[in-house]
């Protein structure tokens, strides 16, 4: 036995233990798509039976997009299709091929695509089924497939919000068990917006907002997860600034405002607006109705809101009141029109009407009768739009001593009584 002796590390120590792998989530079920799910199916039988189809895919920013086109693929390796993105390597002989493309640019038509055009046209030797996702609102550079991919079956899905039983069922997925009602109240709150919904469950059980028991998973605080907060703020820098401006001032207002409101504040002219607004409705983040803009989304109203301070916050308010309580031009008062055009027999009857004379007296003075009388009255009122000798009097300028008088002559004042009591005209 030798003078050596050989040291051996404890089997605890961080040199040999060995790290264990984190755990992998089993893949979750596709919810809510079950119909957009079964287009894509008739989609890609009419490819096996040796059709070429397109299908697109839109939606905005969180929808599930990635999730849909994955399921798609499995679907179609299901069907026996050769699936991949790109069309150039032929593939097995006799299978028909799935071709998906995620957020494409199309600078030009793919060669050989005029193929597409006939209900049996192999592309090469087999069947061609195009899956194309673009995102909604992406601007010009993602606006669709090239109008030179004629095929003869088309598809085009939006992938909408999520309906509540959906959503819910989802977050049952991602829980193991069903929300309580006020739990499930609140994830309504990401109105099926699936990333947000992903995101505020697993933000809520990190931050122990939520508490998971044997039977349902219990509402313990609401509030806004901060890894909600992290994904709104990726979503605000991906916007241009002038998107990113409307959406604050327009959540610091309410979830509803007017478009009044906002124009003032924002100091744009109407039409340089409306770009703004398309590329945010495109989003899914603002929705526009006949007189108002709206967020369609609670929960992202409110973080959207959250992300202003406070001092900012309360200082919009009062710019915006502000604006209201002044009055645009087209709402100010028009200026007093002037006094009706009479002619001659009118001025003379409006004179006589100053003097105090009765109708008879009237009828006397100009040798007509006085029901003749009577009708010019009823005329002059309907002319300047009033129902008594006074009212007549002050809208055709007869008390107001700085009028010139329509005919040469001192003005008269009525006598005093003369235009009291009833009788006619």
């Amino acid at each position: 036995m030798t003078g050596t002796t050989t040291r051996q590390q404890p089997a605890s120590s961080p040199a040999t233990r060995a790290t264990p792998p984190d755990p992998v989530r089993p893949r979750l079920p596709l919810r809510g798509r079950e119909e957009e799910l079964a287009r894509v199916r008739r989609a890609l039988e009419f490819g096996a039976d040796g059709g070429c189809a397109l299908v697109t895919v839109e939606g905005p920013p969180g929808s599930g997009r990635t999730r849909f086109l994955d399921e798609c693929a499995g679907l179609a390796q299901r069907l026996g299709y050769v699936t991949g993105s790109r069309s150039g390597h032929p593939g097995p002989a006799g299978r028909p091929r799935l071709i998906v493309l995620h957020d494409p640019h199309f600078p030009a038509v793919e060669p050989g695509g005029a193929l597409l055009a006939r209900r049996h046209a192999p592309y090469g030797d087999r069947a061609l089924v195009r899956l194309v996702a673009y995102r909604q609102g992406a601007g010009p550079g993602a606006a669709g497939p090239p109008a030179g991919w004629p095929t003869a079956h088309t598809e085009r899905i939006r992938l909408a919000e999520l309906r509540a039983p959906a959503a819910l069922q989802i977050a049952a997925d991602l829980l193991g068990v069903p929300p309580s009602a006020p739990l499930a109240r609140v994830l309504r709150g990401a109105g099926g917006h699936p990333k947000l919904l992903v995101e505020l469950v697993e933000g809520m059980r990190e931050e122990q907002s939520l508490r998971v028991g044997a039977h349902e998973a219990q509402l313990v605080e609401d509030r806004i997860p901060q890894r909600l907060r992290a994904l709104l703020q990726s979503m605000l820098l991906d916007l241009p600034d002038e998107c990113r401006q409307l959406l604050r001032v327009a959540a610091v207002l309410g979830r509803e405002s007017t478009v009044d409101d906002l124009l003032p504040i924002l100091q744009v002219p109407p039409s340089a607006l409306l770009l703004v607004l398309d590329r945010l409705i495109g989003t899914g983040m603002l929705a526009v109705g006949s007189t108002r803009v709206r967020f369609p989304n609670e929960l992202l109203w409110r973080l959207v809101v959250d992300s202003v301070p406070v001092p900012l916050r309360q200082a919009l308010r009062r710019q915006a009141a502000d604006c209201r309580q002044v009055p645009s031009p087209a709402a100010r008062p028009e200026p007093p029109a002037g006094p009706p055009e009479l002619n001659g027999r009118e001025n003379r009857i409006v004179q006589l009407v100053a003097e105090g004379l009765t109708n008879k007296q009237m009828a006397r003075r100009l040798g007509i009768s006085p029901h003749t009388v009577n009708y010019h009255l009823k005329k002059l009122f309907q002319k300047t739009g009033v129902n008594s000798r006074i009212a007549l009097l002050r809208e055709t300028g007869w008390n107001d001593p700085s009028e010139e008088s329509p005919e040469p002559g001192p003005r008269v004042r009525p006598r005093p009584g003369a235009f009291e009591g009833g009788g006619q005209l």
